[in-house]
């Protein structure tokens, strides 16, 4: 096995390992918001319960129908045993005359940087684009920087595909095991007033 292949190899094995995040939004039917939000409720509790269950956030910005539930999951292998379990099934056969069907987008890595409620349960407001996008420059400015400075020169010798495999790699995984979970801990405040 080539060294190109068994990296990728190794990146499917953490990715496995890793929490996902799945982000589940319902829109209410007229009228039925508050029936939704009952539901939904009842919805967390029950996943609660489910193997590998870690978190949930719901979100419902006001006067908006659509109604989001983020769930984090142990791994992608629990979040897929969720969406594919009878008690979940059963769950939205309730909700079939409250909601229109839900629309699920499960959510790993980058995706997962301005994740930053405080506890299991918080509603938040997702962080504005432009606070999301400072901070996101804010952080991998330096990374690039001294990636730049440091390590570039010393792989001018490597193949062009290397090299370009190199830079992604070490910036991804200091961003969303390091530099992120930190900046947003420290930020959370300014990034979700309130």
């Amino acid at each position: 096995m080539s060294t190109a292949e068994s990296d990728v190899q190794r990146g499917r094995e953490l990715a496995r390992d890793e929490p996902a995040i799945a982000v589940f939004t319902w829109r209410a039917k007229p009228g039925k918001e508050a029936d939704v939000a009952r539901w939904l409720e009842e919805a967390r509790r029950t996943m609660s319960r489910f193997p590998g269950y870690q978190a949930s956030t719901v979100i419902q910005e006001e006067g908006s129908r659509d109604i989001h539930l983020i769930a984090e999951f142990a791994s992608q292998e629990d979040l897929e045993r969720w969406l594919h379990s009878d008690e979940r099934a059963v769950l939205l056969t309730r909700v079939q005359s409250l909601a229109e069907p839900p629309e699920v987008q499960s959510r790993t890595g980058l995706e997962t940087w301005f994740h930053v409620s405080s506890h299991d349960g918080a509603t938040m407001r997702p962080p504005p684009r432009w606070k999301m996008w400072l901070v996101s420059l804010a952080a991998i400015y330096p990374l690039v920087l001294l990636f730049q400075a440091f390590v570039t020169p010393r792989v001018t010798h490597w193949p062009l595909w290397a090299r370009s495999l190199l830079f992604p790699l070490v910036l991804l995984t200091l961003m969303t095991y390091v530099v992120m979970p930190v900046v947003t801990r420290l930020l959370h405040r300014w990034l979700s007033p309130g």
